[in-house]
């Protein structure tokens, strides 16, 4: 597995204990800043720091001032020395009132990327520091996931499984972690351990399918990964005749037709059922195309050298799957769709100014050749919707207009204002930033082909709302327009500034999946 995080447990037991039992283990110890206004900001003392103390014998609030250390966010401090039969991580959370989820996992992230250790025979982090008055943590009552010390672990257990990451390609191992314990009380951490392990596991995977270099990385990649499903009790499907796909996926096979003799399509879906009843039918469609050359009109030099991330939204979707079989939640079908192809040059690419039928009935003018995915995900939406799921979501890297609009995060646009707005919410509570933006009727006005002989174009005439009229291009594969289709635009925040894939989306749709299941 590309995560070396091997483990996941909790103990409600004494913090100093369970350190005494595991000599060399790593420390945590989350602190939130003082909502005080003094000239000197201070954090807040907890009971761990006070079993510490006992335990070593050491001054650690005089320790921490000498360090300059007061709980900001994202600050830290390690501590080690030979007399210290554990050594120590303090790592900063900022004021509790103005914590966000996605703020504690950048904290512990850059708090993990400042140890140098390579490898740490376990971890054992406190997940009980003292919560100030007018905490925004705390969610509403009788959430499952609703204290502080849950949201503060699973984004522990998320920056912990980045630590461990390593790709499959990577010269030298990665960092080991064979234990991550977690210390609180039992009712806050009765299922985050699995959960928390099955997120990181789904991210790490994701990532390590985005990362692959582009020249070993083909649609058969994918259908690779999508048969490691099966020993699962997924069921996987491979359509990978061209006759087929070019009669019953018209618009896919004509972003495909530039690689037909190197890599040619497959359609991929695979299905987890639950053990008992359904109560809600998911589609998971992502968008995969291998690499991404932008066809005839190429893209501009530096935009071609991450085109690798063009599938992220198929990573995911497979990632996902695999983890909440592995967790086997209730009450969910999940089915994730795959279109899966590079945008590449031949003699028989598609070319602008083309116009091409769709699964649908719809015809496109094609009026750019690098607008190429929503020309495979709008049959994908077609084709997903004959399943008559309840609630469809895209994820794609589609427009460089999502990430001026939302930056780093996940551009959310829907049919459904309602399922829009839970799944937000949802995302805000498992660290995964997100943005939602608003489809007004002059996005599908803006998409309607001035030819005779098409329907919409793939561009749109103006050149403003860019993501907007790529959703509503994608939203105009439905039969049913009130359908509800969810299209998370990633395209701001797949990749870092080191060109690294992210793992965008997964936590949120792990953590809607799961609130799903359990409503």
């Amino acid at each position: 597995m590309p995560t070396r995080l091997q483990s996941v447990s909790a103990s409600s037991g004494s913090f100093s204990d369970l350190l005494k039992a595991k000599p060399g283990a790593l420390a945590v110890l989350p602190v939130f800043q003082s909502e005080s206004d003094e000239p000197e900001p201070s954090f807040v003392l907890n009971a761990q720091l006070n079993e510490l103390q006992q335990l070593t014998g050491l001054d650690l609030p005089a320790f921490l001032k000498g360090e300059g250390f007061n709980g900001a966010a994202a600050s830290s401090v390690y501590l080690s020395s030979p007399s210290l039969s554990n050594p120590m991580l303090f790592v900063g959370l900022g004021k509790s009132s103005k914590a966000r989820p996605y703020r504690l996992h950048k904290a512990f992230a850059k708090a993990f990327a400042s140890i140098q250790r390579k490898d740490l025979p376990a971890m054992i982090a406190t997940l009980q520091p003292t919560i100030d008055s007018g905490s925004n943590l705390t969610l509403e009552s009788g959430s499952t996931n609703g204290s502080a010390a849950y949201q503060v672990g699973l984004q522990l257990i998320c920056a912990a499984g980045d630590y461990c990451y390593h790709s499959r390609e990577a010269k030298e191992p990665g960092k080991a972690l064979s234990e991550l314990l977690l210390h609180g009380s039992a009712s806050d951490l009765a299922s985050l351990p699995d959960f928390g392990l099955a997120t990181a596991r789904a991210r790490a995977s994701a990532m390590d399918l985005v990362n692959m270099p582009a020249n070993i990385k083909r649609t058969t990649t994918l259908v690779d990964e999508a048969r490691t499903l099966e020993s699962q009790g997924i069921a996987v499907r491979i359509e990978d005749d061209v006759k087929w796909i070019s009669e019953q996926m018209p618009c896919f096979f004509e972003v495909a037709k530039g690689s037909l003799a190197t890599d040619p399509p497959k359609w991929i879906t695979a299905t987890y059922k639950p053990a008992t009843d359904v109560r809600h039918r998911i589609a998971l469609i992502g968008k995969s195309v291998i690499f991404d050359t932008g066809g005839y009109q190429v893209k501009p030099d530096p935009y071609m050298n991450t085109m690798k991330a063009d599938m992220t939204g198929g990573a995911t979707v497979l990632s996902v799957l695999r983890e909440i079989a592995a967790l086997k939640l209730p009450n969910v079908e999940v089915t994730a769709y795959l279109a899966a192809t590079p945008n590449k040059i031949d003699s028989d690419a598609m070319i602008p100014d083309s116009i091409v039928n769709t699964s649908s009935g719809k015809k496109v003018e094609i009026r750019h050749t690098d607008a190429e995915g929503r020309l495979t995900l709008i049959d994908a939406v077609t084709q997903a919707e004959r399943e008559n799921p309840d609630l469809l979501f895209t994820i794609a890297t589609l427009t460089g207009s999502a990430s001026r609009a939302v930056g780093p995060r996940i551009a959310l646009m829907a049919t459904d204002t309602q399922w829009r707005d839970r799944f937000a919410a949802s995302c805000e509570r498992h660290g995964e930033p997100c943005q939602t933006l608003d489809i007004v009727e002059e996005d599908f006005e803006d998409i309607k082909s001035k030819l005779d002989g098409a329907d919409i174009n793939n561009t749109g005439h103006e050149k403003y709302r860019g993501a907007q009229t790529a959703a509503a291009f994608v939203f105009s594969g439905l039969k049913k327009s009130d359908r509800p289709l969810l299209h998370l635009d990633v395209a701001g925040g797949d990749m870092t500034s080191e060109e690294k894939a992210t793992g965008i989306a997964v936590r949120g749709l792990m953590g809607f999946l799961r609130e799903l299941s359990q409503g």
